[in-house]
């Protein structure tokens, strides 16, 4: 089944219509994550943003697509980029847990997964636009990377995806039950790095490739 979201869009041509764009959904991400959908208002969103309904609505017809855009604009953007292939694994590795974990346990992110499952009565598709645009694809960056790391045989594994499943698991095993069950305050980064730089060294020793 496909995932990609029902929004019709007019993509801006100028860089005024990009900044106006912008600032909708900046506007409109702050209100839903603050108060939820039900009490966002497209007046509010407007009042906020500086701009008129002709311009929002030009961009997103209902306020169902609004939604499904901020939702999808905010997990988009925390998983981050592909992984340099030929850079060193250790350093890779270790920014791409340190890269998840801020993202993931940033005030930000943990208000989208509360806002997802409040609403995913009213939009059931969101938990799946949620795993497949945030926790699959960046299981998918992890993958592609550990299958080149095999190759220049600096890991072995016989499985890749559970080869990630250890890494992803290692990351946020530690914070999974605050994340989602009680409030947690956001850790250090010094906290994150050394946890990352745990879980690195922990990884690299499991999948460290088979003597010849």
């Amino acid at each position: 089944m496909s995932t990609s979201l029902a929004i019709h869009r007019l993509e801006p041509q100028s860089s005024r219509g990009r900044a106006r764009l912008a600032k909708i959904l900046e506007a409109a991400t702050q209100l839903f994550l603050k108060v939820g959908y039900e009490q966002t208002s497209i007046d509010a969103i407007l009042l906020e943003s500086g701009g008129s309904k002709s311009t929002l609505y030009a961009y997103f017809p209902t306020k169902e697509d609004l939604f499904r855009a901020v939702i999808d604009n905010v997990v988009d953007n925390d998983v981050g980029a592909s992984l340099e292939i030929n850079g060193n694994a250790r350093l890779v590795l270790l920014e791409f847990a340190l890269n998840r974990m801020r993202a993931v346990l940033s005030p930000r992110h943990r208000a989208v997964v509360g806002l997802v499952i409040a609403e995913r009565e009213r939009f059931p598709d969101l938990a799946r636009i949620y795993c497949d645009r945030g926790p699959t694809k960046s299981h998918r960056l992890l993958t592609t990377y550990l299958e080149a790391l095999k190759r220049r045989e600096v890991v072995y594994f016989d499985d890749v995806n559970e080869a990630a499943d250890f890494l992803i698991g290692m990351t946020f095993q530690r914070w999974h039950k605050q994340l989602y069950f009680i409030e947690l305050a956001i850790p250090t980064e010094a906290a994150l790095r050394e946890h990352a730089e745990h879980v690195v060294t922990r990884f690299l020793a499991a999948f460290r490739p088979r003597p010849n």
